[in-house]
């Protein structure tokens, strides 16, 4: 190793220590105006107006022609579950699909109705949101691993094309917010303990200021791993903050951080897993194959209702540096990004109006060498900067044209350009630039029978090619990859959600065709590439049911049906018309039944999942699986004025031998992401 690629490292762990430190101070914001705080009677804000009216426009309120989900988590889901993963805790969502690797390096899969499944890490496809802030870049790809699963306590999906609303790669949308403002102070900390290793601890905070709120939480998650080489660690920490300022304005702010630092145990082949499914690839651990990261954001919304109507305008920023060590390169990337959205909408009797800009800027700074042990070596491969700039305009009416119909209608204006300029000496002809553009148009109606809603809708999506799937050429060089282009995606669907006693149910059939789809290929070193090829037909039901039992109990499940083919791809002398795209199961049920008896608390949960391909020739499958997962807790014990909420949680309670998660189109054969068996979480929760 080179002295400065040896100070470059340092460097990056001199930043990983200094964010850890910056972490602790942004929780310790939080804690200390709690010390002598008192509880004020009149200090009750009423925020459902600006936070409906704020998700109008974005076609998120529950009149909207729109497939759409919505999940709360209270206090006593967030004290019980150890919310580990993003599949742990939206498992009970139709129409998502998440697989949860078992190790920190890749991310979680983030699937909705096929969009995003060509994903080799992060997310593609799906737009996704933390606490009003874009986690999505200018780009397209997102990244999950600032986000705590345990800390969600609001989730809403959208499933199908979403463009209109979001932009680029919004086949689908996930908001999550992490915010719990109470009227009064509460402080609770929280230790797990569980199988391989896994340890859990954490701290949260809400404190009112008056008429403000303020609300922190703080978090280390570490694991040794189910398999061999998949040792992993993340410090995450939040804080969000509402200012009331006036009786027509609010802001509202938040910073959140992740410190992470993992192996990476690669995919496996069937006989390696026949002969030790713990294992790890041979070659992720003599190259030490991981990653280190660290990302800090910030954003502010200001609401503020006008005499033309409620204008709301975001500002954020994301800092993101990793360290990367893959089986053949060691990526070295700082990433910026800013961007901005202004809207304006109004409503009347019988109609409303939104408008608005988005605009956003992403510079990418990436270096690749050579990886010596899991080290940057001398011999540099990359060296360029990647810059990314993203401005668009929308605008959304909604009309009622009786008591019981309403139409809906929205257009979006996007254009895009990548950038390349490369520092290597001699590969200055490499450096160029890249320009998309697109319109996505929407057309939708509802129609209110009792307490039953009908909709339709029309809608589209398109997807660039991520930075780093422009920079990936097959040939091995340098420059942005002129042969692969967008994809475009039309969709249709039609949906019914109402609620009867004490059922409220969901469900909608769709229909999208996708075309230029992005299709990935790996080689012999396991690098992934892309390519346009052909039309994809993605049909399917979904169904969503939840049921209150008496007063103590409930029921609730989720069914997807996904008919996802390739029509009429062909590669190289390969035919694909009429396969089934990898990696998603044709048949997708969870189920949950809990219920609570004299403080004591449980729930039993089952996820079957049919049989899926492992590559787009269909020559390989895996078996479906069905996993049993229950968890308990009590709720009524208190020392001394202090709320103290015991959990165990045992997960995979029949031991199922399964592979829950797909490396899709994997270069020999190597597919296979084994899932442990049964394992066991327990812990307390302590509210002071």
């Amino acid at each position: 190793m080179t002295h400065q690629s040896a100070q470059t490292a340092s460097s990056k762990r001199s930043n990983s220590k200094w964010i850890s430190r910056i972490s602790l101070v942004l929780f310790c914001i939080g804690v200390l105006p709690a010390q002598g705080q008192t509880q004020q009677a009149d200090t009750t804000i009423a925020l459902s107006e600006i936070q409906i009216g704020a998700l109008r426009a974005s076609g998120q309120s529950i009149n909207a022609p729109y497939a759409s989900s919505l999940l709360f988590r209270p206090l006593e889901v967030v004290a019980f579950q150890p919310g580990l993963s993003l599949q742990s805790v939206l498992k009970t969502l139709p129409g998502v699909w998440i697989n949860n690797r078992g190790h920190f390096a890749l991310g979680e899969r983030l699937i909705i109705r096929g969009m995003g499944w060509r994903s080799a890490f992060g997310v593609r496809g799906v737009q996704v949101l933390l606490d009003g802030i874009p986690l999505t870049l200018p780009d397209g790809q997102g990244m999950l691993d600032i986000i705590d699963p345990a800390f969600i306590r609001q989730a809403e999906v959208v499933r199908g094309p979403s463009s209109t609303f979001w932009g680029n790669g919004s086949g689908g949308v996930l908001m999550l917010s992490t915010h719990a403002f109470q009227d009064s102070s509460s402080f609770g900390i929280r230790a797990m303990t569980g199988s391989y290793g896994t340890r859990q601890g954490s701290a949260e905070i809400a404190v009112p200021l008056g008429r403000h709120r303020l609300q922190g939480y703080l978090s280390r998650v570490q694991q040794e791993g189910y398999r061999d080489y998949s040792e992993g660690s993340f410090i995450r920490s939040g804080i969000n903050a509402l200012v009331d300022l006036g009786p027509t304005s609010q802001l509202r702010l938040m910073a959140a951080l992740a410190v992470q630092d993992t192996e990476s145990p690669g995919s496996l082949t069937t006989a390696q897993i026949g002969t030790n499914r713990r294992g790890a690839n041979a070659r992720n651990v003599s190259t030490r194959a991981g990653k280190e990261s660290q990302q800090i954001q910030v954003g502010a919304t200001l609401f503020k209702q006008t005499r033309s109507g409620l204008l709301s305008v975001t500002a954020y920023g994301i800092s993101r540096m990793l360290d990367n060590p893959l089986s053949f390169t060691f990526i070295d990337l700082d990433r910026q990004v800013a961007g901005t959205r202004i809207q304006l909408e109004r409503e009347e009797e019988t109609w409303r109006w939104g408008v608005g800009i988005d605009a956003a800027l992403q510079s990418d700074k990436r270096r690749n060498l050579s990886n010596e042990q899991g080290f940057p070596g001398s011999d540099i491969e990359v060296d360029q900067q990647e810059n990314v700039q993203n401005v668009s305009a929308f605008a959304t009416a909604q009309v009622q044209l009786s008591p019981r119909i309403r139409v809906s209608g929205s257009g979006r204006i996007d254009g895009i350009r990548f950038s390349l300029d490369d520092h290597i000496p001699g590969n200055e002809t490499l450096s160029g630039d890249r320009s998309f553009s697109a319109f996505s148009p929407s057309l939708g109606l509802t129609y209110e029978w009792e307490s039953v809603q009908l909709y339709t809708n029309a809608s589209t999506a398109f997807e660039t090619p991520t930075t780093t799937e422009l920079v990936n050429q097959p040939t091995g060089g340098a420059g942005l990859n002129d042969n692969v282009g967008a994809q475009k995606t039309r969709g249709v669907e039609l949906g019914m959600r109402g609620k009867k006693g004490a059922a409220s149910f969901d469900v909608a059939a769709f229909s999208m065709q996708i075309t230029d789809r992005l299709l990935p290929f790996q080689d012999e070193d396991g690098r992934t590439y892309y390519r346009n090829a052909g039309r994809n037909t993605h049909r399917g039901i979904e169904i969503g049911l939840n049921h209150a039992l008496g007063s103590a109990s409930a029921f609730q499940m989720a069914y997807t049906g996904s008919d996802f083919v390739f029509s009429d791809t062909q590669l190289s002398t390969t035919a694909l018309g009429g396969n089934r795209i990898p990696g998603i199961p044709v048949h997708h049920i969870q189920a949950a039944l809990s219920s609570m008896y004299s403080g004591f608390t449980g729930e039993l949960s089952v996820e079957w999942v049919s049989d899926m391909y492992s590559d787009n020739e269909n020559e390989t499958s895996n078996d479906g699986y069905v996993v049993l997962d229950l968890n308990m807790g009590y709720t009524s014990l208190y020392v001394q004025g202090v709320h103290v909420w015991p959990f165990l949680q045992v997960s995979n309670l029949l031991d199922a031998q399964y592979i829950g998660s797909l490396v899709i189109n994997a270069f020999g054969g190597r597919y296979f992401e084994p899932s442990p068996g049964r394992t066991l979480q327990f812990g307390v929760r302590v509210d002071f």
